[in-house]
């Protein structure tokens, strides 16, 4: 069933949710890696290890060498969430940067997301590198009923963490 012209259409699925984009957010974050770039590079193409870094992801699948499957479980607010994601990547330019495309839904607390991420690496020297990222990401559902704030508080922190990861694996 959709209605319209309420800030968009809505549609009512057979579980009685409402679900509509409720929350786009777009992050980044910075990290300098005392790391050679083609290092760096090598252990983002170790898609399981660079995953692992992520926290919450409890399963990295590999479809192809382009598409990867992966469930990621957060806690946020008064709700925790099982995303399966399907992730592609889109585009590649070696070893300087990375785009990759995601959705993925959690059925039991009726939401989904649709992410974009891009990876940057710049050689600041022969043996240090920055790694910047970028995502965009919208969130759908009742996940995306908590607020923005809440949600992107969340998501501020799981960046950093990510990022102090990255770092200490490499280093």
């Amino acid at each position: 069933m959709r209605f319209g012209k309420m800030n968009g259409p809505f549609e009512i699925p057979a579980d009685g949710f409402l679900s509509r984009k409720a929350a786009h957010m777009e992050f980044s974050q910075e990290v300098v890696i005392d790391a050679p770039r083609q290092k760096v590079w090598d252990f983002i193409w170790n898609v399981e290890e660079f995953a692992s870094c992520v926290p919450g992801v409890t399963q990295v699948e590999r479809v192809d060498e382009e598409r990867f499957r992966v469930r990621v479980e957060q806690k946020i607010g008064f709700l925790k969430a099982t995303f399966h994601l399907n992730i592609e990547i889109q585009e590649k330019r070696a070893p300087e940067y990375i785009r990759t495309s995601g959705e993925g839904a959690d059925s039991q607390i009726a939401a989904s997301l649709k992410q974009r991420n891009e990876v940057t690496l710049e050689a600041l020297s022969e043996s240090q590198t920055k790694m910047s990222i970028r995502s965009s990401v919208d969130i759908f559902g009742k996940l995306g009923s908590l607020g923005f704030s809440v949600i992107k508080n969340q998501a501020n922190k799981i960046f950093a963490e990510f990022a102090q990861r990255v770092k200490a694996r490499l280093e």
